[in-house]
């Protein structure tokens, strides 16, 4: 699961805000810079800390988008949605070792970083090496090849030449002249933007070069006012 980041890989992330009420559900446990915390996994990449007060994105990797079936490439859209709530099972079935961190991600978010959480969901299938600064670690790019290798999750049909990770249209900002969608390339791990100007619907699918995602706005993905093609 995406969110976008001026960050470097292996940072993480926590918001003040999350699209889900999870005030005080516990879940799962990691061990958060030695200590044993008790935590919410939204899905393979987010977790909150209750008694903390705080929600942790671990970017150096992505998983799937778990809000609907809104992924297109490789197995389909339906089995895409599995592998996404798999990740976040995945990340459920121990206590993974994290590391806070001090920097700053934007949206009142902190980082934090769990390496074997970040190669097991490689190494599966479950989840895709994600940098937008440069390429991947190489670490990493090894670990998410064995996965396409072993033809695992979401690699099953093989791997596509690039993933679109976030999609964005012209009127989400005001007066924009531009906006951007983000690629991640398969080669190299590294999430770039393209630019573009076009303006899409809600539920509206895009392209790019070998994978496809749904547009859906960031408030039509939760709650009372999901988007239809969600329902």
């Amino acid at each position: 699961m995406e969110v976008p980041l001026s960050s470097v890989l292996l940072v993480a992330v926590v918001s003040a805000a999350p699209a889900e009420k999870t005030e005080g559900r516990t879940n799962a446990t990691v061990i958060l810079d030695g200590t044993e915390t008790a935590v919410y996994w939204d899905d393979g990449d987010t977790f909150s800390a209750p008694e903390q007060g705080l929600k942790a994105r671990l970017v150096g990797y992505n998983t799937l988008e778990s809000y609907g079936a809104v992924h297109r490439f490789g197995p389909g859209e339906q089995r895409l949605y599995e592998i996404a709530g798999e990740a976040t099972e995945l990340a459920k079935s121990k206590a993974w070792t994290c590391t806070s961190w001090n920097s700053e991600g934007g949206y009142g978010r902190k980082s934090v970083d769990c390496p074997d959480l970040r190669k097991a969901l490689l190494e599966a299938g479950l989840a895709h090496a994600f940098s937008v600064s440069g390429p991947a670690p190489d670490v990493d790019l090894k670990a998410q090849a064995r996965g396409i290798e072993a033809r695992a999750g979401m690699w099953s049909e093989g791997a596509p030449s690039s993933l679109i990770t976030s999609v964005h249209s012209l009127d989400e900002r005001p007066d924009a002249k531009e906006t951007y969608n983000r690629i991640m390339s398969l080669d190299t791990g590294e999430a770039s933007k393209r630019p573009h100007s076009n303006t899409h619907k809600p539920c509206e699918w895009v392209c790019v070069d070998d994978s496809c995602l749904l547009y859906v706005p960031y408030k039509q993905r939760y709650g009372a006012g999901r988007a239809e093609c969600l329902k």
